[in-house]
C-alpha cells in the first residue's frame, strides 16, 4: 500500500482524474492519467501517475505542474522534460523524488513551507 519507507505517499485510482488526457506545455498530448499519489496525512496529491502508450511507461507527474484541470489535464512541463523522468515502479522514494524535482526545476514540496 505504501510508495516509501517512511509511509507518507499512497497509490489512489481517483475516479473524477482517472483516463483524463495529459497534455504538456506546446499544446501535445503526453499520456493517460492512471492514478494520484497521495499523501494522507497532507490530503494532499503530490503526483498524477501518467501512462505514456507512445513509450509504453507510466511516470509520476508532480502535481504543482498542473495549470488546468477539466476534460484535459493541462501542465506546464516540457516534452524534453517528461522524456527525463523516470519510469513508475511501484514505489516513489525520496531519492526518486529529488531527481524528479531537479529535472523540472522547482522547489519540491518538502520544501516550500521552508522558503521564507
Amino acid at each position: 500500500m505504501w510508495l516509501d519507507r517512511d509511509r507518507t505517499l499512497i497509490l489512489d485510482r481517483n475516479r473524477d482524474t482517472w483516463q483524463l488526457p495529459l497534455v504538456d506545455c506546446s499544446g501535445d498530448y503526453v499520456g493517460q492519467v492512471v492514478g494520484q499519489i497521495v499523501e494522507p496525512k497532507a490530503c494532499m496529491v503530490r503526483y498524477f501517475l501518467v501512462y505514456d502508450p507512445e513509450s509504453e511507461r507510466r511516470f509520476p507527474l508532480p502535481s504543482d505542474l498542473v495549470v488546468q484541470i477539466g476534460d484535459e489535464i493541462h501542465c506546464q512541463i516540457s516534452p524534453q522534460q517528461i522524456a527525463r523522468l523516470p519510469e513508475y515502479k511501484q514505489q516513489l522514494e525520496r531519492e526518486h523524488e529529488i531527481l524528479i524535482y531537479q529535472i523540472i526545476d522547482r522547489i519540491p514540496y518538502w520544501e516550500e513551507s521552508l522558503q521564507p
